[in-house]
């Protein structure tokens, strides 16, 4: 018998797409690959969707965008989030999109109960990546990426285990610490975790 594929979705939720971030993703997808994993990637920038969703007491669609990440999300079983930290948070459309994924009566609109049961059995990290002056507001915030996403969203999903990386002082890919966090990044692709 062959063992099922793993499967890793990237959610790339850097709105500017910076050369930085790619750079960290394609070092995460690289070590997938070479451990022969399954990979899709998401950019939360180039989805069409209202971030906040209208009449809420009213049953409307999801966008199709939007449809298209929940499939994404149902087939991994593994999830990569990079997500730069802006001035102690995330960007609005970057929360706008795990508020209309996730939340209930949001995309997954139901009349059962076990909403939280979705995700069962899926596991994630979260790459938080910040430049010096935002590094230094992170210390003193105590990780609001890893409240607002690991916490807030992921887990109530049962998305566990989270694990969580922080990617500081990045102001060069050139640098020693930059390349060693490209060679960290290859192996939790690898490993998948």
């Amino acid at each position: 018998m062959f063992a099922a594929m793993r499967q890793l979705l990237i959610i790339n939720a850097d709105i500017n797409k910076s050369d930085t971030t790619a750079a960290l993703i394609n070092a995460y997808k690289d070590g997938a690959i070479a451990g022969d994993i399954a990979v899709k990637e998401l950019s939360i920038a180039d989805l069409k969707f209202n971030p906040n969703k209208q009449f809420s007491q009213i049953n409307t669609e999801p966008e199709a965008d939007l449809v298209q990440a929940v499939n994404m999300l149902k087939w991994a079983a593994h999830i990569a989030i990079f997500c730069p930290v802006y001035k102690e948070s995330i960007n609005s459309k970057i929360k706008g999109f795990f508020d209309r994924i996730f939340m209930p009566d949001q995309v997954f609109i139901t009349s059962d109960k076990g909403l939280a049961a979705n995700f069962n059995g899926k596991s994630a990290r979260i790459i938080s990546i910040l430049d010096e002056p935002a590094w230094q507001d992170w210390q003193a915030s105590k990780h609001p990426t890893y409240l607002a996403i690991k916490k807030s969203i992921l887990e109530k999903r049962n998305i566990k285990p989270v694990h969580t990386s922080t990617i500081g002082h990045l102001y060069s890919l050139d640098n020693e610490y930059s390349k060693k966090w490209l060679q960290k990044l290859y192996s939790f692709g690898l490993k998948l975790i």
